[in-house]
């Protein structure tokens, strides 16, 4: 893909789906009573994290447009899935592939791994229990989906990139999900070009997943 500049047509079109979004869900009381967002809580809860203080990806944005304020511009393929998020209020979380090294695996953290977040300056730690995202070297991703390593962030130079949306519960439906997948791959093809490659892991069924997908 093609990840550089900005598009006036997808600012326009953030801008629209804000303004719809807050027609739908006037305040943060409304947003607390959707499922998915208490699907996010509740799996936050299981783990012993604190909603409340650590919110999942998702209803921090979403918290942020309820409450007047614009989605940032970050680049043009995080913005289309930021612009999805608003469609379907569930978070959606990824990797440029040049960052990655070996298989991507979501699991529990032993503790006390180091984990540096996008933008900041200084290492952290994650807490014994938690569930992270994980390449072969690294935390990927802290509390699921509440904040992205550095090294393998999506920006601007960026080509290729692996992007995951799941449910935590029977909360979420599936055909959130499949909704939500190929509005993000139509957005990303609209703007930055590339192919879309998709699949669809049942944890029931299988526990891995090969890449690249079926093209869509």
């Amino acid at each position: 893909m093609d990840n550089v500049g900005e598009s006036e047509g997808l600012v326009a079109e953030l801008r629209a789906a804000e303004a719809d979004f807050r027609s739908r869900v006037p305040d943060e009381e409304k947003l607390g009573e959707d499922a998915r967002i208490r699907a996010w809580r509740e799996a936050y809860q299981a783990f012993k994290v604190n909603p409340k203080k650590f919110k999942p990806s998702a209803e921090a944005l979403l918290r942020r447009v309820v409450k007047g304020s614009p989605v940032p511009w970050i680049s043009k393929a995080v913005n289309a899935y930021l612009l999805a998020e608003l469609f379907y209020l569930l978070p959606v979380g990824g990797y440029d592939v040049r960052g990655v090294q070996g298989d991507v695996v979501l699991r529990l953290s032993p503790g006390n791994e180091p984990f540096k977040a996008i933008g900041a300056t200084e290492e952290e730690k994650t807490d014994a229990g938690e569930v992270v995202y994980a390449d072969d070297a690294k935390v990927l991703t802290r509390r699921w989906n509440f904040r992205d390593c550095d090294q393998a962030k999506v920006e601007a130079a960026s080509r290729d990139i692996a992007l995951f949306v799941e449910a935590p519960s029977a909360l979420v439906k599936t055909e959130d999900l499949v909704g939500l997948t190929e509005l993000i791959g139509k957005k990303i093809q609209q703007y930055c070009g590339g192919t879309i490659r998709t699949g669809l892991l049942e944890p029931k069924k299988e526990l891995s997943v090969a890449l690249p997908f079926q093209a869509a």
